[in-house]
């Protein structure tokens, strides 16, 4: 059996006396219209705490995230202040043993590995990162002037004659200038680089018999005499501590040993100073 729900009809009528299109609205709803209304206004009132719920915890949430950032970036920037004076008063010593360096390398006329010239100052305090960038790059430099400035012995053997004026040693008589280090040895022992660099010179030159003439840059070339065979050959390319040729006796000698020579600008150089860094 079908229920037939109760309708009210509604006509609205303007000024004008005319009427509108009736509307029909079940009756129930006319009858109960302020629950109906409770209802619908509890709804929105309830929708409106829940968007401002909603907006609240995420105003808090983005405070919250951004006190959180602040303190992160400030311990970041106290740790890092904190590292970088430790850092820079560690590296206050290695300041020193490079001042030795330099020392060493003047003595030799050499540049300095790092410039003290002077300037501004500043009292900013440097990142690690730039303190550890600059001390790489003085240490690169320190390689490569130790990797081309000759330095050590090319044979190792007694110094039988050395650089300046001495008796000829042929006649006894006169002075001459000897213009390198006579190394004793015996005929075929090794003779090595003293620093890297290219060959320029590797064959005959009168006196010095067998010679090996290397070119270093920064100024330096060492020439390798009387030798009894040439390992190496012009134009090629040599690391520090290669072996090159052997001791003999060819050209003007008196029996087998290595001379050696440094050149510093053209100039010719005493080599004992080049043999320790002492």
């Amino acid at each position: 059996m079908q229920v037939r729900r109760e309708k009210t009809t509604v006509i609205f009528v303007g000024n004008s006396q005319q009427s509108t299109p009736s509307i029909q609205i079940p009756t129930g709803y006319i009858r109960h219209w302020k629950k109906y209304l409770m209802g619908l206004l509890s709804s929105f009132a309830l929708l409106i705490s829940l968007i401002a719920y909603l907006s609240y915890s995420k105003v808090s949430a983005d405070l919250s995230n951004d006190k959180l950032g602040r303190e992160l970036i400030k311990s970041k920037q106290e740790s890092r202040a904190l590292d970088t004076s430790a850092v820079k008063k560690y590296y206050l010593s290695i300041d020193k043993k490079l001042l030795r360096i330099n020392k060493y390398l003047r003595a030799r006329g050499i540049k300095p590995i790092v410039d003290d010239e002077g300037g501004e100052q500043s009292t900013d305090i440097l990142s690690p990162e730039e303190i550890g960038e600059f001390y790489d790059g003085s240490l690169n430099k320190m390689i490569n002037y130790v990797a081309f400035t000759p330095m050590g012995y090319p044979h190792e053997g007694a110094i039988t004659s050395g650089y300046g004026h001495r008796e000829n040693p042929f006649t006894g008589e006169n002075v001459e200038t000897h213009k390198g280090l006579d190394i004793r040895g015996n005929y075929g022992d090794n003779v090595i680089s003293t620093a890297s660099g290219k060959v320029i010179f590797a064959g005959p030159r009168g006196g010095y018999g067998n010679c090996i003439i290397i070119s270093h840059g920064y100024g330096y070339e060492t020439y390798y005499g009387h030798l009894s065979k040439i390992l190496i050959k012009q134009g090629q390319q040599i690391e520090a501590g290669d072996m090159i040729g052997k001791v003999g006796s060819t050209g003007r000698s008196t029996g087998p040993h290595l001379h050696y020579e440094v050149h510093k600008d053209n100039k010719i150089i005493n080599p004992r100073s080049f043999l320790t860094l002492e």
